[in-house]
């Protein structure tokens, strides 16, 4: 059971609405719903597969605000809504079909056109109405009152077949058998295997092996079964890779924290033995410099310069022999240098030990860091085609719209109010106006590989009406409205183009019951037809 709308019920003698808690419970639809407007019978009606369920009276545009005719769909629903046009005008259980401004509604019901171009139902049919319908219910909006007709034709597109075995028994996917082993195995106790046809060469063994090979994940299902069979092989895909993007990124952060860890004390490290090797290299150059002083006063002296070497000596005033002296002090600071480079050498092997554990340890950061990042992205890539995934899961959910315009040679394509596609297709010349015709599937029928379809006729124009006959003579011939003609008119429409086998196979995928197919000899108004829409098409 399903609790209808409850922030606003129904209007009580005084105008107030009632609470909530009086809600009524309205038992849903089993099938899709076709909502069928008569502006001259000012009526409505709901129909299921079955037929009509609901009906009654209404008030739609008064003269100069005319009702528009068409195909529409359900846009947008509020419980309780405010015009934001006419002075903030109540308008409970509110259900858009153009977001230019038409709309169900509930309203006084004069028992004439009285509104500004919406519908007005009663109070207590609003609210029921409000609970059967849902976003994309089909409306049609007709001057005279026509019902939908079961109709079939092999124009309609149809379902992917149920399962392998319903589409091994369809006439229209039946194989060429050319002979056939009559001997299966004893080892196969499933029914459906042993429905299938066994060829030469194949027993119920080898399909059991075949059907658990590993398949292509971008191969295009042959049938229902498979089709539901792939998209969750693209969710448990796109699960799996969330969970293995998850633990890379745990373990790259576990590792990135380690090696910016080992970084820090490798960095401390640097800076000690960096200001202790410091103080040697002084040293060393200090040594060096004094032994090059030492080294250049001994070779003047034996040039026979002049140049006096002051000694580092306790008693300065001791007079010794010169040459020995400067031999002397040269051996001595050399000796000294070649301490201080010994010394230098040790402190630069141990630095430069200090300085590869660096940067290893900033390399390894810097890899850390770079694997993280990748570790990151991986995970938003996982996380946005699990996204994609289940937004094809709820697409998969709604019904396909197409629709052809004669006129403009082109069909469209959508499902709920996404648009999928739009092409070009070959259309036949048409003698006269054949109108605007909505065919919609409302269930599987008693071949589940094919559907019960209704056709619903928008716009039928007189039997040979030209088809380029100006506005003014359209508007004042009256729309005929026999059902011999509706099939007819529908008939000659369907007729009149071919959809590429490619752009078919595509449909056929996705179709399920609720996809409709309008055909209109008219164009689609683009300014009815924008974001947040399924498809307008207005015969007037």
């Amino acid at each position: 059971m399903f609790a209808g709308p409850s922030a606003v019920d129904a209007k009580s003698k005084s105008g107030v609405l009632k609470s909530a808690s009086e809600a009524a419970i309205i038992t849903p639809p089993t099938s899709p719903l076709l909502v069928v407007v008569s502006l001259r019978r000012q009526k409505v009606r709901v129909y299921d597969a079955n037929g009509e369920i609901a009906s009654s009276r209404i008030s739609s545009g008064r003269p100069g605000f005319n009702t528009p005719t068409g195909v529409f769909s359900i846009l947008e629903k509020n419980v309780y809504h405010t015009s934001n046009i006419y002075s903030g005008a109540s308008m409970p259980y509110q259900e858009r079909i153009t977001w230019s401004g038409i709309a169900f509604h509930a309203g006084d019901i004069p028992g004439f056109p009285a509104s500004h171009g919406c519908i007005r139902l009663p109070f207590a049919f609003s609210k029921k109405l409000y609970g059967l319908t849902k976003l994309g219910t089909r409306v049609v909006v007709t001057s005279e009152e026509v019902e939908p007709i079961a109709f079939d034709s092999p124009k309609l597109f149809q379902p992917l077949p149920a399962d392998e075995a319903s589409a091994m028994k369809s006439d229209r996917s039946k194989p060429a058998q050319l002979a056939v082993n009559d001997q299966p195995d004893d080892s196969s106790t499933s029914d459906a295997l042993q429905e299938l046809p066994l060829f030469i060469g194949v027993s119920p063994a080898l399909i059991r092996a075949v059907a658990d090979m590993p398949r292509d994940p971008q191969r295009r299902p042959t049938t229902r079964a498979e089709a539901d069979q792939i998209m969750q092989e693209k969710l448990d895909r796109a699960r799996v890779s969330i969970k293995t993007a998850e633990a890379a990124l745990a373990t790259a952060q576990e590792r990135a924290t380690a090696t910016a860890k080992e970084f820090d004390g490798s960095s401390q490290r640097y800076e000690m033995a960096r200001r202790a090797v410091e103080p040697i290299r002084e040293n060393l150059k200090a040594a060096e410099a004094r032994q090059q002083d030492a080294m250049k006063a001994f070779a003047a002296y034996m040039s026979g310069a002049t140049t006096t070497l002051q000694l580092a000596s306790a008693d300065a005033n001791i007079s010794i022999d010169r040459e020995t002296a400067l031999e002397e002090a040269l051996l001595d600071l050399t000796i000294e240098a070649d301490r201080a480079r010994a010394q230098a050498a040790q402190g630069e092997m141990s630095f430069a030990e200090v300085q590869a554990g660096y940067s290893a340890a900033q390399t390894g950061r810097d890899t850390a860091a770079d694997v993280l990042r990748d570790a990151q992205s991986d995970l938003a890539s996982a996380q946005a085609a699990l996204s994609d995934a289940n937004k094809e899961m709820r697409l998969r959910s709604k019904p396909v719209s197409v629709l052809v315009s004669l006129r403009a040679k082109r069909l469209y394509i959508r499902q709920g109010i996404d648009p999928l596609l739009e092409a070009p297709i070959t259309v036949a010349p048409l003698p006269h106006k054949v109108g605007t015709h909505v065919f919609t599937a409302m269930r599987y029928s008693s071949d589940p590989n094919t559907f019960d379809w209704r056709l619903v006729s928008a716009q039928t124009p007189l039997a040979g009406q030209p088809f380029e006959e100006g506005k003014k003579k359209r508007n004042r011939t009256a729309l005929a409205q026999g059902r011999a003609l509706n099939v007819q008119m529908a008939t000659e429409a369907l007729s009149a183009f071919t959809i590429p086998d490619d752009i078919l196979a595509t449909i056929t995928e996705l179709a399920r019951p609720g996809s409709s197919l309008i055909v209109s000899d008219g164009e689609l108004p683009l300014n009815e037809n924008g974001n947040g829409t399924e498809f307008v098409v207005l015969t007037r």
